[in-house]
């Protein structure tokens, strides 16, 4: 009789924390290795310079971190942070959460894809720390203002800091400069370094049915205020069309963080059950095995700024990526 198949390990979860110089990412990631989340995270640190002052500073609170190697992320990081990546998922104690904190000039998005490429990792945000007081100088900068723009482009939330160092009318017109330049509305206001801990895990958000205020997205914004984040669960129990559900997904509204789901889903090859997930506009359709989960089928949950309206929205274009019966009947056929 041979040994029964031993079950995948579910993916672990990868946030990368980008910014320009100073902003204040490493005051970020301490605070998240702080935070009473109780969850295992290990923390990826390159940074320029001969010696990694950053990875130091985070060395100093944190128990589980590992440093790529020193030099220029845009020419060396590729080949370290794929070696990095294959020594955290191999780990005989494999982390709930793993944090890279990308250099100041590096464009997270493309550390992001970098990880990708390992299955054992799921993309569920890409935070970047915009200062308060230098946003409008670097955005202007003719030399760096390109670099800073990359960064803000590949965000799914933005973490503004200093705000505390404006005088109170100014920090609204710097959330919202923010937010012009930036493609969500996820923007929220970091308070030595504390950020809401559902921009990272899904535990930490309400239902948004349970929520008592929900934020708007373009509300104004104080220094000691945040967007209220929520989620909502929709119930999908029809089959949905692939490249319906993929545009659809690609155009949400700007208030949405992420959203994972296990549904039906139909295309060329037939109608299989597949997970669902999208994180700073990326979308990925997995297999239930590959996810090693057992969850409920036929739901969608999304993560964001959702009041009634957006809750509306969400449903009525989860309606319409439906399989038509006759689209359904020629793809069943195919097989």
């Amino acid at each position: 009789m041979s040994a029964p198949v031993a079950a995948r390990p579910a993916p672990i979860d990868l946030a990368v924390v980008g910014g320009y110089l100073g902003a204040g990412k490493t005051t970020v990631v301490n605070a998240i290795l702080q935070a009473p989340h109780g969850r295992r995270i290990a923390v990826l640190v390159n940074d320029f310079g001969a010696v990694n002052i950053d990875a130091r500073l985070v060395r100093a609170r944190g128990d589980d971190l590992i440093e790529l190697d020193n030099g220029c992320i845009c020419c060396t990081i590729g080949g370290a942070l794929v070696d990095a990546l294959t020594r955290v998922a191999t780990r005989g104690a494999r982390p709930d959460l793993l944090l890279v904190e990308a250099s100041g000039v590096a464009d997270p998005t493309k550390i992001a894809q970098i990880g990708l490429l390992n299955g054992a990792f799921r993309l569920t945000s890409v935070l970047v720390v915009a200062d308060a007081l230098a946003l409008q100088d670097t955005l202007a900068d003719p030399l760096v203002g390109a670099i800073a723009q990359r960064q803000l482009d590949g965000a799914s939330a933005v973490v503004v800091t200093k705000l505390d160092l404006l005088a109170p009318v100014q920090r609204d017109a710097a959330l919202a400069d923010v937010r012009a330049h930036a493609p969500t509305d996820i923007v929220v206001a970091a308070t030595h370094g504390e950020i809401p801990l559902a921009l990272l895990f899904d535990a930490a958000v309400p239902d948004r049915r349970t929520t008592l205020r929900v934020a708007r997205g373009r509300r104004s914004i104080g220094s000691d205020a945040m967007p209220a984040l929520a989620s909502t669960t929709i119930a999908v129990p029809d089959v949905l069309d692939k490249a319906r559900l993929r545009a659809w997904l690609k155009a949400l509204p700007r208030t949405i963080l992420r959203a994972k789901g296990i549904v039906r889903i139909a295309d060329a090859d037939g109608v299989a059950l597949r997970v669902c997930q999208l994180a700073a506009r990326r979308i990925r359709f997995a297999s239930i095995e590959d996810e090693g989960l057992t969850g409920q089928p036929g739901v969608m949950v999304f993560i964001g700024i959702i009041d009634a309206s957006i809750d509306a929205t969400l449903r009525d274009g989860l309606a319409q990526c439906r399989t038509m019966a006759g689209s359904l009947e020629t793809a069943s056929n195919a097989d």
